[in-house]
């Protein structure tokens, strides 16, 4: 189970970073993160929707009655934690908002020691402590004092996404039995065919397009499969330590820039970055590292 989880939190990480290359196309086209979401989760929908028949266990289908109430309220809590993102980057800058995000590792182990009422232990909240130190301090250049109205729209959207975790993690968890990987692609497909039927409205707002929807596929396909994989980490290793391995997508972030400007030179989106950034980040990767095997042996122990 460790070892499926830890393989699967990498690969969530990976396909997470693979997946923001992937949006390139669409936003260089339209120049809007909200819509890219919209058509992404009508493409996630339309994928869930194809999947879901070949993933469907009989354990997921008797304890489907159960994860209902548990469906909707992973719809409110994620419609909350992407309304407070997109209201939280109208006064932060996206690549400190990526940062920032690092946060929700503390938060989600307080909201689960307080709901499982199992304490962590010291060696874990090391962990935690070096793995948000770790996701603050890869992008995090300073110098800049945010307003009330966006720090408040930041703890929203942390708070909804810990939540948002610690319902996946229930749904995952409700079929008994049956293969773990089979019945969390069956559970994720579900979620994201409600979401895309839930998305279907704001195509008011958004006048739907072959174009559109086409330039979303490689973003919301690497998306989709993350997600997935997400799934069977959460089922296998826990939300918290499957939190602290998916942060690994930072690390990963900084080889693909070091890769990119390796290979393309100056002018592929990692210009301006001085020789003291790469230093903090090269710190920043090893902390995050130093975390992801102090929860290991903690979980060992």
């Amino acid at each position: 189970m460790l070892i499926l989880g830890v393989l699967s939190g990498l690969g969530t990480a990976l396909l997470q970073s693979t997946s923001y290359l992937c949006s390139a196309s669409f936003m260089s086209r339209y120049r809007s993160s909200v819509r890219l979401v919209v058509f992404s989760q009508l493409v996630m929908g339309v994928v869930g929707a194809v999947t879901l028949p070949f993933t469907l266990s009989p354990e997921v289908t008797r304890a489907l009655p159960g994860m209902i109430p548990w469906l909707v309220l992973w719809i409110i809590v994620f419609s909350i934690g992407q309304f407070g993102f997109f209201s939280a980057l109208r006064t932060i800058e996206p690549s400190r908002m990526s940062s920032l995000l690092g946060l929700k590792i503390p938060v989600l182990a307080l909201m689960y020691t307080v709901t499982a009422a199992v304490p962590l232990g010291w060696i874990r909240w090391l962990a935690v402590l070096l793995s948000c130190i770790s996701a603050v301090g890869m992008n995090w250049s300073g110098g800049v004092r945010f307003s009330r109205r966006g720090i408040c729209w930041l703890a929203v959207t942390l708070v909804a996404y810990a939540l948002t975790d610690l319902v996946e993690t229930r749904l995952v968890t409700m079929p008994a039995g049956g293969s773990l990987i089979r019945n969390a692609f069956a559970v994720g497909a579900l979620c994201y065919l409600v979401l895309g039927i839930a998305t279907l409205p704001l195509l008011r707002r958004f006048r739907f397009t072959r174009r559109q929807f086409v330039l979303a596929v490689p973003f919301a396909v690497t998306w989709y499969l993350s997600q997935m994989l997400l799934f069977v980490c959460f089922g296998s290793i826990g939300t918290v330590f499957g939190n602290v391995i998916q942060a690994s997508r930072g690390v990963m972030s900084v080889a693909m820039g070091w890769l990119l400007l390796r290979r393309n030179g100056p002018g592929c989106g990692e210009t301006g970055i001085s020789g003291r950034m790469w230093l903090r980040r090269l710190a920043a990767a090893i902390l995050m590292m130093l975390g992801i095997a102090l929860y290991s042996l903690a979980e060992r122990l």
